[in-house]
């Protein structure tokens, strides 16, 4: 968790920060480096001083040399920015963040932080206007597209829109050289799914398997799972036995180990595979630590045992 008043921060938002010309000027005018004018809001928001950390920030904005220093005012101005009931401020610092910044981690918790944002202050319709609206001027505009992808799967629940703008964002991203990252197109993959494109799916999640040892197995049982629910069985018990026999079976945390042992169990068996079934339930049974997880996936192993012995 960010501990909003340690001044290292993920994220910020605008291709051309709109700070009031006048005010910046009168900011100037109290600090002569960028170095003083960051340190002083630093100091500021360390003293759980939000509103007073917003004055040097936005000075050290201005006053930033390198991009590397622009964009580290840009992202400590989030802080104080969450304050605001106006959400303009936080859209500015935090595209400003995803549209400059290299790391694809970065960029989407920048994204899920202003987005929620956005959501608390109850103005996600009124946003998402105006990011359509920004769209039809400058249709290839990634920061846009990378920030309206989101809005549609998680928050308008559109997952039809979303896909779609994902495949434009992709489309944008390839013909400016730019490699596409795993977790996007883990994300339009399911947004395929959840619009009934259950094919392309399964596909693009069997696709970006192989480029990540660390997700290979998590990526196709997805896939399985898409398959089966496409009526597909062959394909599914195709791509669940290549999750099952992944480099690095799933083993992010505790809970997400069992959903993948879980998952894959409930493939099997749903395919008339139950003795490949067996062990993922017994394994699923092992790591629950939640008593409801436990009792049924005991309940769904004695079907399992079951169906195998006739």
């Amino acid at each position: 968790m960010i501990n909003c008043r340690v001044i290292v921060v993920i994220i910020a938002l605008s291709q051309a920060v709109c700070l009031p010309t006048a005010n910046v000027m009168a900011q100037g005018a109290k600090y002569s480096t960028y170095r003083e004018a960051y340190s002083a809001g630093v100091v500021a928001v360390n003293a759980g001083n939000l509103a007073a950390a917003r004055e040097p920030l936005e000075a050290a904005a201005k006053l930033a040399k390198t991009p590397r220093e622009k964009m580290k005012a840009y992202e400590a101005l989030m802080i104080p920015y969450r304050e605001l009931q106006e959400i303009e401020p936080m859209q500015q610092a935090a595209e400003y963040v995803i549209t400059n910044n290299d790391f694809a981690t970065t960029r989407s918790l920048t994204r899920g932080s202003l987005l929620s944002f956005i959501h608390k202050r109850g103005k996600m319709d009124v946003a998402v206007e105006v990011y359509e609206a920004r769209l039809k001027k400058s249709p290839d505009d990634r920061t846009v597209l990378f920030v309206l992808t989101e809005a549609y799967a998680t928050y308008k629940k559109d997952p039809s829109r979303s896909a779609l703008l994902a495949e434009k964002l992709g489309a944008v991203e390839k013909k400016a050289g730019i490699a596409q990252d795993i977790g996007s197109q883990a994300q339009l993959a399911q947004q395929y799914i959840k619009a009934g494109k259950l094919k392309d799916g399964a596909e693009l999640y069997e696709k970006i398997a192989v480029l990540d040892p660390k997700l290979e197995a998590w990526h196709f049982k997805e896939a399985a799972a898409a398959w089966l629910k496409s009526g597909d069985k062959s394909k599914a018990l195709t791509a669940a036995k290549k999750s099952e026999a992944s480099a690095q079976p799933e083993s992010r945390d505790a809970l997400l180990t069992y959903f993948w042992h879980r998952g894959l169990a409930d493939l099997f068996l749903d395919v008339g595979e139950p003795k490949l079934a067996i062990p993922h339930y017994e394994k699923a049974i092992a790591i629950s630590k939640i008593d409801g997880y436990t009792k049924d996936s005991k309940a769904k192993l004695e079907s399992a045992k079951a169906a195998a012995n006739k």
